[in-house]
């Protein structure tokens, strides 16, 4: 079962759909990370990841990996966002049945697991975003790699989950069942394959690292005036949950229309996907103009106010060098009503739809 936020006028529905690989068909292309050159900071971490992060730390430093820090807190905050007794999910890498182990012992053999998979991905001459998705996928994934070129991708995740995975569990026909998640949609319309893991595991992992690339990537927020305030309100928000639902401050043009309104009361008129917006006043700019405090909407191609999964609705809080934007958005995965920052995002949807830039009057 997935759920979307959608909108009819100036509320929004929860829509549910009851079958399995829905968008399988829509595809927009492969991602092949860049060389990982972490910081020593994270963003967007939940308050319950933050408390271990001493442990982390500890245990980290005796593995002798101090400095990959950031990226353990980044793969527990994927793995149960610090809210489960097995924090890092990593009973299984020793054999042992899900949520064996204890908080300490998981974070232990959480990053002794992920010490592993780095060490073998360095001896291997691959990539460190093949160490991360080994974390998931298990240690053969970094031979998988070495055959193929030793740089990871989405391309190649997709490939080893669907052949190589998945089969070892049963899964051998490619069964795949809804993942509408906003870093799966833009490259397949948001699916996995049936007991194949999460071949999208580094992407998910991104999100919480603060990140440069050989690029010399750079952000910048401009936002001035009432879309600074604006800014600040969803700023508020970020870690907290909402009810998703009708009309419900959860659902994600929800709330970008609250911390608009709320910084400047009246900009945002409810409306549809589109024509909302119009009525409003807001003009539509090329994605290589956008500024922190302009709006990203998913729309489709054919019909623009149509009503459907894929309907999306981000705040951009700042823009990088690469073309990229940062933004700050709510029920990510739909139906969480969860407010979170996602960085890195570029000017992608899925098949028959197209990301829209929309700006308010200052």
């Amino acid at each position: 079962m997935i759920w979307w936020c959608v909108g009819i006028g100036g509320s929004y529905l929860v829509i549910v759909f009851l079958f399995v690989g829905l968008l399988g068909g829509l595809s927009t292309g492969d991602s092949v990370h860049a060389p990982l050159e972490i910081t020593s900071e994270n963003t967007n971490l939940s308050p319950e990841v933050l408390q271990y992060q001493p442990l982390v730390e500890k245990y980290a430093k005796e593995a002798g990996i101090p400095e990959e820090v950031p990226v353990l807190l980044a793969i527990m905050m994927v793995e149960s966002g610090g809210r489960a007794v097995d924090v890092f999910q990593s009973s299984e890498s020793l054999g042992l049945p899900v949520n064996t182990l204890d908080t300490e012992g998981s974070i232990k053999q959480g990053v002794q697991h992920y010490k592993n998979c780095l060490d073998a991905a360095k001896a291997l001459g691959n990539d460190q975003w093949t160490a991360i998705a080994a974390y998931n996928f298990g240690g053969n994934y970094n031979n998988f790699i070495a055959q193929h070129g030793h740089v990871h991708s989405t391309k190649l995740a997709d490939t080893y989950s669907r052949t190589v995975v998945a089969p070892s569990l049963g899964n051998t026909a490619g069964i795949t069942y809804p993942y509408p998640n906003p870093v799966a949609i833009p490259y397949n319309g948001g699916y996995l394959y049936l007991n194949g893991g999460n071949f999208f595991y580094p992407d998910l992992v991104k999100q919480y690292l603060v990140q440069s690339t050989s690029g010399g990537q750079t952000s910048a927020t401009t936002a001035t005036g009432w879309k600074k305030k604006a800014l600040e309100l969803a700023q508020q928000d970020v870690g907290k949950t909402f009810p998703t639902g009708w009309g419900q401050r959860g659902e994600c043009i929800v709330a970008v229309q609250g911390w608009i309104n709320g910084a400047k009361g009246g900009t945002f008129i409810p409306g549809g996907v589109r024509t909302g917006y119009v009525q409003s006043g807001a003009t539509e700019v090329p994605w290589s103009q956008a500024k922190a405090g302009d709006v990203i909407q998913y729309e489709n191609t054919g019909s623009p106010d149509l009503f459907a999964t894929g309907v999306h609705t981000m705040l951009v809080e700042s823009t990088n060098s690469d073309g990229t934007v940062n933004v700050i958005e709510s029920n990510n995965p739909g139906g969480s009503g969860f407010v979170d920052k996602r960085s890195n995002v570029s000017n992608s949807a899925p098949a028959g739809w197209r990301s829209v830039v929309w700006r308010f009057q200052d």
